[in-house]
């Protein structure tokens, strides 16, 4: 037996900006799951792939399993039905794969619900890319990967949760070229390939993580829109992106969409 019940929450106000300090760049990744702008680099289970041998197994146990097709006709109709019927062992193996699915769900669950609340409790200013998970998904090399960290999860999560602990949620803006573009001077290169992990600067000589320089650049975003000549303004030029912004809310930031161009790399471990 199990209840349920609606509680109405109110959104509290959000916490007051006191320096930059306060403001973080999260650049969500595959190698590491996120990287902050303040160095720390967030592991991702990855359950999927740690259970994808176990899961082939069960796979295979369940197809070797008997079933057969029974054709029954009907004794006031006189039609033939065809049905399924299923042997004990195969509802057995059926049962164990369900619950390894079951169990994998739920590791990555638990991770994206520790790690987005302590982000949200952690600052009062979030910076995120607007990731095109949908189109990212359609990779074929990288499409089990990218649906086994959770992105869109993630993101989700981390907006209703900057509601209820009252931090902002800004969304940079579509192509906003955070990793190919220098955190320390501003100069924008080429895309990079994914096997190039170190970002140089061929302006300043900049030599950094190519992550850790996407977070920053998402943490100059921030800043740029929050000290804006309006605040927030849609037009807004933030990091030498003519793009511009979008509407900054309680709990969140309206804005355009991002194309992921790497998929990303690793310390911090969410409490519980």
């Amino acid at each position: 037996m199990s209840l349920t019940c609606e509680v109405e929450r109110p959104d509290p106000e959000p916490r007051e900006v006191q320096g930059p300090e306060d403001v973080v760049g999260i650049d969500v990744g595959l190698k590491a799951f996120a990287a902050l702008s303040d160095g720390t680099r967030i592991e991702a289970p990855k359950p999927l792939e740690k259970a994808l041998r176990l899961l082939k197994r069960r796979s295979k146990q369940l197809s070797r399993k008997q079933k057969k097709t029974v054709v029954e006709r009907d004794p006031e109709t006189g039609e033939e039905r065809k049905r399924t019927v299923f042997s004990r062992n195969y509802e057995k193996a059926v049962l164990r794969l369900a619950r390894l699915h079951r169990r994998i769900r739920n590791i990555r669950q638990d991770f994206l619900h520790k790690v987005t609340t302590e982000l949200a409790k952690a600052k009062p200013v979030l910076v995120v890319e607007d990731l095109n998970v949908r189109g990212l998904a359609r990779n074929g090399s990288l499409s089990r990967a990218i649906l086994d960290v959770g992105w869109g999860a993630f993101r989700r999560m981390l907006e209703y949760k900057c509601a209820w602990y009252g931090a902002v949620l800004l969304i940079a803006p579509r192509y906003f070229p955070s990793t190919k573009r220098c955190s320390r001077c501003g100069w924008v290169g080429p895309a990079l390939p994914l096997s190039q992990r170190v970002f140089h600067c061929e302006a300043c000589g900049l030599k950094v993580d190519r992550d850790l320089n996407a977070a920053c650049n998402l943490r100059e975003y921030g800043l740029t829109h929050l000290t804006g000549p309006t605040g927030s303004s849609p037009g807004s030029d933030a990091c030498g992106d003519p793009s511009g912004g979008g509407t900054a809310r309680k709990g969140r930031s309206t804005s355009y969409g991002s194309m992921k161009q790497e998929a990303a790399r690793h310390e911090f471990h969410p409490s519980g």
